[in-house]
């Protein structure tokens, strides 16, 4: 025990990181902000009303796929595809959604790889879906920043 007392010295010290961030100063030009000083816009993605999320094989069927003989499987391969598909940033700031926001992707897949790749602050292309969450949270909203929001026209300018 004693021997390897020397590799474990420095596990209990504390971070000494410290991230701040206080928004944008200022905007100019062409960088739209929205309502409230915010910068970028909302986009909405929502699960459409009626759609059952209980198990994977009936959000597959919902889908029009085929279940097959590993259902979560299946299902986690499409949400990862079409998580990689959009034309959103590697993380995007979560909001509540609203009815006045926008959504250029309606369908249900979209969705899910939102809704299930988000926390309650964030978004993240790379995180691993949690497909429990779309039974507790059936929408959200990103703040997309302006160099994405102009891509997609279904988003006012």
């Amino acid at each position: 025990m004693n021997e390897h007392a020397n590799l474990l010295h420095n596990m209990s010290v504390p971070p000494r990181a410290v991230i701040k961030y206080a928004g944008l100063a200022t905007t100019s030009g062409s960088v739209r902000q929205a309502p409230g000083n915010v910068f970028g816009c909302f986009v909405a993605f929502r699960l459409p009303k009626g759609m059952r999320v209980g198990s994977a094989a009936s959000i597959l069927k919902r889908l029009g796929e085929a279940a097959g003989p590993d259902a979560e499987e299946t299902l986690l391969e499409l949400i990862e595809r079409r998580a990689k598909e959009l034309p959103l940033p590697g993380g995007c700031v979560v909001k509540r959604c609203k009815r006045s926001h926008p959504s250029p992707w309606p369908d249900p897949l979209s969705a899910l790889a939102i809704i299930t790749k988000s926390s309650a602050n964030v978004w993240l292309r790379g995180k691993t879906p949690s497909l429990s969450l779309p039974g507790k949270r059936r929408s959200v909203s990103l703040l997309l920043p302006p160099a994405f929001a102009v891509r997609i026209p279904e988003v006012p300018q």
